[in-house]
């Protein structure tokens, strides 16, 4: 953890410990484990995020869980704008004290639940280049995919988050992690975790270990012809039940409707050679592509 002195430049940072403890006894602020509040009271760590993020000047930043500004702070210098999000009006209330000069000028910040935003159009109206956040460790899993599913112009994500949730974004066939998430999560991106973070860099410290991943988006053409939620329906059927062959996933997914398709599944197996009684962990993201092809095509 780092010290509460400041800097080389005697700056004290909003992300060092006594600082961070300073701002929140002031609000009589108690970070909630409801909404997965986890503050990084570490600058080193925080710049060292800021630099995986490959920040430019002309960036426009969407940084999602902000909390009272600990990473804004340190990305700001080094941006053309940040877009903010943050859901609790505690937070909000203080974040607008403390960056009120930049506000509209530098810094969009929009009070709202991060799971109920359309980023498409949010994009669309922001113009947000990247995405760099300490994701709220509640809803990091399914937030990922939402962002990338309705904003596809984003191709660059830096993103602080547990450590389960990277291993299940980096699990490869045959891994204990590997699971439908895992083949939807990398048909839409590249997925590298970059760097631990220890537990006592957080306020309150979390019961799960953190790491920062990077993102790169896919825009490959190989995949342009994908229903991408009907591709996805798809691979979730095939993991229906985890320790069934995927044959009998399908037989019992819903509405029943592989039940007259099995004999052809099984022929396109085959013509991977693979062989009928397989689970779905078994088949790598590019078999799935490739079975769903087949079956539409059929």
């Amino acid at each position: 953890m780092n010290s509460s002195k400041p800097d080389k430049s005697g700056k004290t940072y909003i992300s060092s410990p006594s600082k961070t403890a300073e701002i929140l006894n002031l609000h009589s602020i108690r970070l909630k484990k409801s909404l997965g509040q986890n503050f990084l009271i570490d600058t080193n760590i925080l710049k060292k995020i800021a630099q995986a993020a490959e920040l430019k000047s002309n960036d426009i930043v969407l940084e999602i869980g902000s909390g009272i500004g600990s990473l804004t702070e340190i990305m700001l210098p080094q941006v053309k704008k940040i877009i903010c999000i943050e859901v609790d009006n505690r937070l909000v209330q203080v974040f607008k004290e403390i960056f009120q000069s930049c506000l509209s000028s530098q810094i969009d910040l929009i009070e709202s639940d991060a799971m109920k935003l359309d980023y498409r159009e949010l994009i669309t109206r922001t113009g947000a280049t990247k995405v760099v956040s300490n994701l709220p460790y509640k809803i990091a899993a399914p937030l990922i995919l939402k962002i990338m599913l309705e904003a596809p112009e984003i191709e660059y994500y830096c993103l602080t988050i547990q450590k389960d949730i990277a291993d299940r974004l980096t699990a490869k066939k045959g891994d204990k992690n590997y699971s439908s998430y895992a083949v939807k999560a990398n048909f839409l991106a590249d997925f590298k975790i970059l760097f631990s973070i220890s537990r006592s860099c957080f306020i309150p410290a979390p019961f799960v270990d953190s790491v920062v991943v990077k993102a790169g988006r896919k825009t490959s053409k190989k995949t342009a012809d994908i229903n991408t939620p009907d591709f996805f329906g798809f691979v979730e059927d095939c993991f229906l039940h985890r320790r069934k062959k995927l044959i009998n996933s399908l037989l019992v997914s819903n509405e029943h409707k592989y039940v007259d398709k099995i004999n052809i599944i099984i022929k396109i197996l085959h013509g991977i050679g693979k062989e009928k009684n397989l689970r779905a962990e078994d088949l790598d993201p590019d078999n799935f592509l490739f079975l769903y092809r087949s079956l539409k095509a059929n």
